[in-house]
Formats: C-alpha cells, structure tokens, sequence
C-alpha cells in the first residue's frame, strides 16, 4: 500500500511538471483581482488539515492515521491539477517550488501515516499544513508566512 501511494505520488509530480507551464497567467503583479479566492480543492485540503490539526492538538494519533486515506487522495488530486491559469507571471516559480514541497511533505505524511509513531504522524501533519498554506500564498501571490 505504502509503495503503492508513494509511486502515485511521484507520478503526479512528474506528470504535473509536464503540463505546468501550458496554463501560466500573463498577469501583471499586483493585479490580481480582489475577488479571488483560493480554489475549492485547496480550501478542501485546508479544511480536511484544520479538522486534523485539532485532532492532533487532543492527542489522538488513531483518529488521525484514520484520515490518512483521505489526505492523502486529496492531496495526490492536489499535485495532478494543471496549474491554474491565472497564476501571475512572477509567481510561478513559487508556485511550482511551493508545489514540489507540498510533495516532499505529502511523502512524508504517508510514510508516517503508515509506519510512524504518534509523534511522528502529528509531526508530518504539521509539515504538510505548513507546506498547504506556502503553496497556497503563493498562488495567491502573497508575501509567505513561511519560507517556500
């Protein structure tokens, strides 16, 4: 199962790769309309992550490998997405780079999920919110709250 995750992953990475230069934005810095939101599938991910961070503030490992499967299917959905259109110019290179360490953690969280200790799962929960919220600042072009 383990192998099987971990390969899909890669996968989605390098197929992501392959097609993340076809939607780039031609748009200017700073004109990014004030309406926009982060999309429906990272707010997903964000909110499956905020439920999973107060089961880790209780303690809970259990209840959090047991959303192990779901997390990890968003996020491989997450990675496979052709990068949005409307990314700015300048922000692609943090986009990508945001996207590669949202991989790297999303690794991490199953790996963990599947043969790590407690500590170890809560650890790589917090990795991958960190990772979530980068990459998500910099498709929203915003200054990050933690270093992509």
């Amino acid at each position: 199962m383990r192998c099987l995750a971990i390969g899909l992953l890669v996968a989605a990475l390098l197929g992501a790769t392959a097609c993340a230069g076809s939607g780039a934005g031609t748009g200017v810095p700073g004109a990014r309309p004030a309406s926009m939101q982060t999309p429906m599938r990272f707010r997903r991910m964000r909110s499956m992550l905020n439920d999973a961070a107060v089961e880790a503030a209780r303690g809970d490992a259990a209840r959090l490998r047991a959303r192990g499967p779901a997390l990890s299917s968003e996020g491989i959905a997450l990675i496979k997405a052709v990068m949005p259109h409307d990314v700015s110019r300048t922000d692609v290179p943090r986009y990508l780079e945001g996207r590669a360490r949202f991989g790297e953690a999303l690794k991490a969280w199953v790996t963990a999920v599947e043969s790590g200790s407690d500590a170890t799962v809560i650890d790589a929960l917090r990795r991958l919110d960190d990772a979530t919220r980068g990459w998500i600042d910099a498709y929203l072009g915003r200054e990050p709250e933690t270093s992509v």
